[in-house]
């Protein structure tokens, strides 16, 4: 199962017209997930990060929470597993292992792919590199091949 970070939940729903490149990867991409080529998951984590994303992009209230109800809608279509939060005691076990990575706020996402057994993190987000010899690091494009 791969875990899937907020980075690429996002080229796939609100910044497709922005990320045009990104966008064509992880259509196809996500047409292996939804096929069942592939097996992935996402958490809460990301789905919160999703939603705040487009309130924060949004040319007001309204409209941002009418763009991330869409994302998330979309999301939530997909055939993934959907994770819980971190828990405090998760943290607090496990955040150690993750010291090295630069954003704390990408903590609880490794810290969830790695309590689920997930064999990478799909992501566009560099940070995760630092981590690969315990979880890999891969792109969408990198299943294009």
């Amino acid at each position: 199962m791969l875990y899937l970070d907020t980075s690429v939940l996002l080229v796939y729903t609100l910044t497709q017209s922005v990320e045009r490149v990104r966008h064509a990867a992880t259509r196809v991409f996500f047409a292996q997930v939804k096929s069942g080529a592939l097996s992935a998951a996402t958490s809460f984590h990301a789905l919160h990060e999703v939603h705040l994303f487009a309130l924060a992009n949004a040319p007001d209230q309204a409209t941002g929470a009418a763009y991330g109800k869409a994302a998330l809608a979309q999301i939530l279509t997909l055939p993934l597993q959907i994770l819980p939060l971190v828990s405090r005691v998760e943290r607090a076990q496990h955040a150690r292992i993750f010291r090295d990575l630069r954003d704390p706020a990408d903590v609880p996402h490794a810290i969830a792919a790695w309590v689920a057994q997930c064999e990478a993190i799909v992501a566009y987000d560099s940070h995760f590199k630092a981590i690969a010899h315990l979880i890999p690091y891969r792109t969408p494009e990198d299943f294009l091949e």
